[in-house]
């Protein structure tokens, strides 16, 4: 393999990353709070920056652009639409809770309400999340760079992800938000690099040698409406029983819509990751401006890979694709990013679109691979961003974060040699918080009369009922199924657990009342935020 300009530029991105991690280390993170929230002192417009990067992975690029391939805008309801809705709701009703409880992660709140045995279960629960989302992103490396230079998939997995383990290893969330800040201008570029060559390949007939210009866009525009399928655009059920997302007018397409919405729009609302960034913010004004900006920036970019899709349905239709390339689409949808800019572009453009995939999916997994290290620390060592930690308290959580970031990024490099789907992967993934920890985190912060036991309960009724499924499932197919092959179970996955799960919260919760009484929203440093009438009940369960 020659080393060409695309290889060039992604080891001088790589290279990037890793000084942006030492040079973070150097500057802000040498306590448990700089490590951990980045001294709580980032503005608005880096928060919005951090949510957008953490968000546009692998599973929302090259995923999504597969999900509209094959089943138009209606099959990314979930992400990107979805998902920037948790923001707008987590900036209009938990932002100032959040950030008055001092908390370094989620986990911490899981503990404040339900427990250390709470805090455990959310823990446990949470990670495995954390961990499938990262891998789908090292696949998505993997599938990538594989397409573009030949490089086999496992070799660019460790690559990147020795890479990300380390600047996080270094830096903590400064590193982590500065990161997702450069890769969040590098994915617009990159977008910007490769539809305009799409829209202009249309207008010159599928001619190798077509021009960028404004002559040629607006050519191409109006071919790519011309051929674009009816409901192509809609985000509401179709009146077509023959759409192929199947969302359609009827009981089961309403209910399979319903679920696209909440299983990742509520769902994420348990998010680590997400809750992190929020936590970092120096004033709530900050907390909220990020949240907005950072819904509003994912879901205009979010039409980029909708659009790709679009643009591969039209090349389709107007036999630009070669039988090999139609073959290869049809096995995998999800490589039409990849194929479109290496049908398309120059070499320059195309390293600097390799760059931006790169930056894309690099900063969802330093974050998911930093969340889940951070949860699991500030459970076992509570209170170390409180105002009342210890130099003691510093040094094991930096240590043990630290520790749990390298063990955990390699094992989700492992975790991805297994992993095969990216967009179905990742909804999957929150929509079993959506099942087992939405109830947690809405109670825990609303619901007066929340105890542990009624937390555990939800907790583990969620999840049992989720894995009832994927057994039945896996005992169906003869093989282990994660992923729902069918609507009927999408919706099942989506509803039935997040039911029950709630039923659980507020029935065991009720009839447990007198023997396990609620604990009150305090902050870490044990100061009452919500229900002061509950302060004594702290010291019955101690």
């Amino acid at each position: 393999m020659e080393i060409g300009i695309e290889i060039i530029i992604i080891a001088i991105y790589l290279i990037a990353m890793l000084i942006i991690g030492f040079l973070t280390q150097k500057i802000g993170s040498s306590s448990s709070k700089g490590y951990l929230v980045a001294n709580r002192n980032v503005g608005a417009l880096l928060i919005g920056g951090t949510l957008f990067a953490t968000f546009w992975g692998g599973g929302t690029v090259m995923g999504g652009a597969g999900a509209a391939l094959d089943s138009y805008n209606l099959g990314t309801v979930a992400d990107p639409w979805a998902s920037g809705i948790t923001l707008i709701i987590m900036a209009l009703f938990m932002v100032p809770l959040l950030l008055k409880m001092k908390i370094g992660t989620l986990g911490e709140m899981y503990r404040i309400r339900f427990g250390k045995r709470g805090a455990y279960v959310a823990s446990i629960l949470s990670v495995p999340t954390l961990i499938a989302w990262t891998a789908v992103q090292m696949v998505a490396i993997g599938k990538m760079l594989n397409l573009f230079i030949g490089v086999e998939p496992w070799i660019s997995m460790l690559l990147a992800g020795g890479i990300v383990i380390i600047y996080t290893y270094m830096g903590g969330m400064l590193a982590v938000i500065w990161t997702d800040n450069i890769q969040a201008t590098v994915v617009i570029l990159g977008l910007l690099v490769l539809i305009p060559a799409a829209i202009c390949y249309i207008a010159a007939g599928g001619s190798s040698t077509f021009a960028i210009n404004i002559e040629n866009l607006a050519s191409g525009i109006g071919i790519i409406k011309e051929n674009t399928p009816n409901d192509f655009w809609t985000l509401l059920p179709s009146a077509d029983p023959d759409h192929p997302s199947g969302i359609t007018r009827t009981v089961k397409g309403v209910l399979l819509w319903a679920a696209a919405w909440c299983g990742m729009g509520l769902g994420s609302l348990a998010s680590l990751d997400i809750t992190q960034r929020v936590l970092t913010a120096k004033n709530e004004k900050a907390a909220k401006g990020g949240l907005v900006a950072g819904a509003g920036l994912y879901w205009v970019a979010g039409l980029g890979p909708i659009f790709i899709g679009l643009l591969g349905i039209v090349m389709m239709q107007l036999g630009f694709f070669s039988p090999g390339e139609l073959a290869t689409l049809a096995s995998d949808s999800e490589v039409i990013v990849p194929m479109l800019a290496q049908k398309l572009l120059h070499p320059l453009p195309m390293a600097i679109f390799i760059g931006s995939l790169m930056a894309a999916i690099m900063s969802t997994s330093s974050s998911t691979i930093f969340a889940s290290a951070a949860v699991i620390s500030t459970v076992l060592v509570p209170g170390t961003v409180g105002d009342k930690r210890t130099e003691e308290d510093d040094r094991k959580a930096i240590r043990l974060t630290k520790f749990l970031v390298v063990i955990i990024g390699i094992f989700c490099i492992g975790i991805s040699m297994l992993a095969v789907s990216l967009y179905d992967l990742m909804i999957f993934g929150f929509t079993l918080l959506f099942a087992c920890l939405f109830w947690a985190v809405v109670c825990g912060l609303f619901w007066k009369k929340a105890n542990v036991p009624g937390g555990i309960a939800s907790m583990l009724v969620g999840i049992t009922f989720s894995m009832l499924g994927c057994l039945y499932l896996s005992i169906q197919a003869g093989t282990l199924v994660i992923v729902p092959p069918e609507a009927e179970w999408e919706i099942y996955f989506t509803f039935v657990p997040w039911l029950f799960s709630g039923i659980a919260m507020f029935v065991v919760s009720l009839l447990t009342q007198k023997k396990h009484p609620p604990l009150p929203l305090t902050d870490t440093d044990g100061a009452v935020l919500k229900w002061p009438e509950l302060a004594g009940n702290v010291e019955k369960q101690e």
